[in-house]
């Protein structure tokens, strides 16, 4: 009778092999909420890249309806001295500068410093002075002043762009220490905006500075503090190193991807770098995200992996323009 009771008492527990089951079963489900999480995150902050492009580009528009050009406090070709190795501004600082205010110009059409120019001496706390062009033409940048609003032609204006605390910041580890010192458009990534105007409007689409003949329509030197960088922004990605506008076997080729990432893909494809020069920009200017993986079209992004990298998108299979689309970089078009 006790041996009875005993065995009717005694409680059955979870064998090894179902807890492990069990243990399995809740890995799994783990793993898939995290995943769904992180692509909800990784939307969420697309989504608020492309706001923080999309009011830039608003604000691009507005200043060409008022000015006839699109911001920029010094010329492209300026900006891409042959003479130079890397820009000491970028070509998003410069637009950023011309939309936000906070600076001074001299150059080679002036025929007297501006009113306020002693204002801006570099001696003063927060001013910066860049010279380019040999000397000829002279920025002053006060850190302090930023926002306040461009003066053009003596005439005040109110700023055309007042962004967040998160859109703009400065972009640590650009090749160029000088323009590290001035306000960079960042994407919800942490990482710098690429922003590149057209020049003129006709040529080759791309060239990387003025040493280039006949003169393209696109300059790209006033994106190397960000793309040639080896450790850029927040996520210290090496852009030199696996960017394939700097990973394309060479400079004609360098600027003909470009010209792929700029030019309108009902083109097709003709796998010829002369073919994708001639081809037409999809608008007046470009900006560009990186996207999540902080390198501007990497080589391991698109049609190519980790384990088959792919730096050609002009010559051979992957030369349609349509390629791009693959990226997980954001584009944004604006202009005629």
């Amino acid at each position: 009778m006790n041996a009875l009771l005993v065995q009717t008492d005694r409680r059955r527990g979870f064998t090894l092999t179902e807890l492990l089951v069990v243990i399995g079963v809740i890995a799994v489900l783990a793993g898939i909420l995290l995943a769904a999480m992180g692509g909800v995150r990784r939307k969420a902050m697309a989504t608020t890249t492309v706001s923080t492009m999309t009011e830039f580009s608003k604000a691009c528009d507005t200043f060409q309806l008022e000015h006839g050009r699109y911001p920029g406090a010094i010329p492209e070709n300026v900006i891409a001295d042959s003479s130079i190795d890397i820009p000491p501004i970028s070509s998003t600082e410069n637009a950023l500068l011309d939309l936000m205010g906070g600076y001074r110009v001299m150059g080679p059409s002036n025929t007297s410093p501006p009113a306020d120019w002693d204002d801006f001496d570099p001696g003063n706390a927060g001013v910066i002075e860049h010279s380019l062009d040999g000397g000829n033409w002279l920025i002053r940048v006060d850190i302090n002043r930023l926002g306040e609003g461009p003066l053009l032609f003596g005439k005040p204006y109110s700023p055309y762009f007042t962004p967040s605390a998160s859109q703009v910041g400065v972009a640590q580890g650009q090749a160029s220490s000088i323009a590290a010192q001035l306000p960079d458009l960042l994407d919800a990534w942490g990482q710098p905006i690429i922003f590149v105007r057209r020049a003129r409007p006709s040529g080759p689409l791309v060239g990387l500075d003025t040493s280039v003949s006949p003169q393209p329509q696109f300059y790209t030197k006033g994106m190397l503090p960000y793309t040639t960088s080896t450790k850029l922004g927040e996520f210290g990605k090496d852009q030199l190193a696996l960017s394939i506008l700097n990973t394309a076997p060479g400079q004609l080729l360098q600027d003909a991807t470009f010209a792929q990432i700029l030019r309108h893909p009902s083109l097709g494809n003709f796998g010829t770098e002369d073919y994708a020069q001639a081809g037409t920009a999809q608008g007046a200017y470009i900006l560009i995200s990186a996207g999540p993986d902080g390198i501007y079209f990497s080589e391991q992004d698109g049609p190519g992996t980790t384990v088959l990298p792919v730096n050609d998108i002009v010559i051979g299979q992957y030369d349609n323009p349509a390629i791009v689309k693959e990226y997980d970089d954001i584009r944004i078009f604006g202009g005629g």
